[in-house]
């Protein structure tokens, strides 16, 4: 057992199966988030600490920040990025040094709310209605201004490597340190809207994707998803979606891995699945209906994991899922917590290769349509964050109440350090 500096924690680790657990006093541990490679947790009086992934060790715990949004840090290069004092439309930034946790620089509130990575710039816009799309390049290391620019409205942002690419009525890409425009391709909704591809479910995140290019969205009379070089804006290929078949979808589709399309609409409770990839014509691999009537909703946006897909609907919040190609429909998904009551009202957190389900009570994990686990926390906000493919962290609270702990415990059994 490991008593660390500066904060009320023990750690007890199994660094062989890299499983360990931190115990804490109730108020002093925060909802974990994993971003680059680190777990952040916040702790009390609005600090940041950095724990490794694999013991469980306190890297470094940061000063006081005045309202860190502490769910979405933005690692990039040698800093991390918190936003601060967030709130509608404007928001602040604090850099901190990656290795020390020390503030790097400060930046105040501001109408650029929403930022991503791009190499070593910090990219920061706005999208409000109300207002012109502002953007601007800031320097990572330290807060330095590289330029600034302003459009009618910025519809969508993403990151490719060093490449911004924009949907401002029209697509276009910048380059991200310097602000140059590379390209610009017409304007209307007839040239599509950039979309987030599979590991980046984020609008302005970047994920997994080839940098050199990026997939837009063309809805209308004749919906398409097309592939894009991103350093010139050519379209290398193009995939035609059914018009009548989407006509209830009101939102674009979400990419997923294996070169698949998910479309959702909550009222009516509909999904269709289609495979696109080095296709001209999508084909259709699923299609759910699960309400005839029209005001009924999905709880949350379904969610694709393997060849699986989920969605939590119905006055108590009913899990079904469907495996894609399968040939059968959507089933009821039963979630039964350890003392044999029903997991009622779960929310859902999709990880590479495991669904994790929690009512804020009890924690499970779901994979290929079949529940592999469920445990009891003993805590109302109990999240699962998937850390890897085959880890989960989630809390949990002690019998007698005066101890906080959260676990870093195997995905596939639930098994955890106590």
């Amino acid at each position: 057992m490991e008593i660390e500096d500066r904060l009320p924690l023990t750690v007890d680790a199994d660094t062989e199966r890299r499983r360990w657990t931190l115990g804490a006093p109730p108020g002093v541990l925060g909802r974990p988030v994993v971003a680059g490679g680190t777990v952040y947790l916040p702790v009390a009086d609005g600090r940041l600490a950095a724990v490794d992934p694999d013991r469980g060790r306190v890297l470094w715990c940061s000063a006081p920040l005045t309202e860190p949004d502490s769910a979405r840090p933005v690692p990039v290069g040698e800093v991390v990025v918190i936003p601060v004092q967030r709130e509608h439309g404007r928001c602040g930034y604090v850099a901190l040094d990656a290795v020390t946790g020390t503030v790097r620089w400060r930046r105040i509130k501001s109408d650029l709310h929403r930022v991503a990575a791009a190499g070593s710039t910090l990219v920061l816009w706005n999208n409000t209605y109300d207002e012109r799309g502002k953007i601007a390049g800031v320097d990572a290391l330290t807060g330095e201004v590289l330029w600034e620019n302003e459009f009618d409205r910025i519809w969508r942002l993403l990151v490719r490597g060093e490449r911004v690419i924009l949907d401002t009525g029209g697509l276009r890409a910048l380059e991200a340190r310097s602000g140059e425009e590379l390209w610009r391709e017409g304007y209307g909704s007839g040239y599509g809207s950039p979309l987030p591809g599979p590991g980046s479910p984020q609008p302005g995140q970047q994920g997994t994707d080839d940098a050199a290019v990026f997939h837009a969205w063309k809805d209308g009379t004749e919906p398409e998803l097309s592939l894009r070089a991103s350093d010139t804006g050519e379209q290398l290929a193009a995939t035609r979606f059914p018009r009548r078949a989407l006509r209830h979808f009101s939102r674009p589709p979400v990419l997923l891995d294996g070169g698949r399309a998910l479309f959702a609409q909550s009222y009516g409770r509909r999904l269709q699945l289609y495979a696109h990839s080095g296709l001209t014509a999508a084909e259709p691999l699923l299609e759910w209906r699960l309400a005839r009537w029209r005001f009924t909703s999905f709880s949350e946006d379904p969610v694709c994991v393997a060849d699986w897909v989920y969605a939590v609907a119905g006055r108590r919040d009913q899990v079904y899922a469907a495996q894609c190609g399968g040939g059968s429909g959507p089933r009821p998904l039963p979630v039964t917590a350890p003392d044999g009551r029903a997991v009622t009202l779960p929310r859902t957190v999709a990880g590479p290769s495991h669904l994790f389900l929690s009512d804020g009570r009890t924690v499970a994990a779901v994979r290929d349509g079949r529940v592999l686990w469920t445990t009891a926390t003993d805590m109302y906000d109990s999240w699962p964050v998937p850390l890897g493919s085959d880890r989960v962290l989630f809390s949990s609270r002690s019998r007698t109440a005066d101890r906080y702990r959260l676990h870093c415990a195997d995905a596939e059994t639930g098994r955890r350090l106590t």
